[in-house]
């Protein structure tokens, strides 16, 4: 779950940063200075940096969301699992 979450949010930070949002004054609203040599290294590190300060953000449900996912899986396992030792 935190990697499926983690993708779609650095995917969509990557994407905002490369249709020209100002992710550097978003950065600064939530505490995270970007001075003048910071906003010249491009849009892969302005990804990563709206990606780690979106990290709150992810981390309620991704707990929420775990043990939910976790149940399906095991419910798809069970389901699909043969027994060797039937053959």
């Amino acid at each position: 779950t935190s990697i499926s979450f983690a993708i779609v949010s650095f995917t969509a930070c990557y994407a905002a940063v490369d249709s020209g949002v100002d992710v550097a004054a978003l950065l600064a609203k939530v505490g995270i200075e970007v001075n003048n040599t910071n906003a010249s290294v491009g849009t892969f590190a302005l990804a990563y940096a709206a990606h780690k300060a979106l990290s709150p953000i992810r981390f309620p449900p991704t707990v929420a969301l775990t043990p939910v996912v976790a149940k399906l899986l095991k419910k798809e396992g069970s389901a699909g699992s043969t027994d060797s030792a039937d053959q």
